[in-house]
């Protein structure tokens, strides 16, 4: 009965496991990535068509 309540610690991940942490973590910073260079292109599009509607050239 004692032996139910004792569990052993959980095995340290493999390399299969670790591999798959890795490219979650590479995925989710891709992701962050790919939405901060579409909102800097957004800006600078917004930037450009300000601009031009104020008739300032390049």
């Amino acid at each position: 009965m004692t032996d139910d309540l004792i569990q052993a610690p959980p095995p340290p991940p493999g390399p299969a496991e670790e591999a798959e942490l890795i490219r979650a973590r590479q995925r989710s910073r891709a992701t962050v990535m790919a939405v901060l260079l579409g909102l800097f292109v957004v800006l600078v599009f917004a930037i450009s068509i300000v601009k031009i509607q104020l008739g300032h050239g390049g």
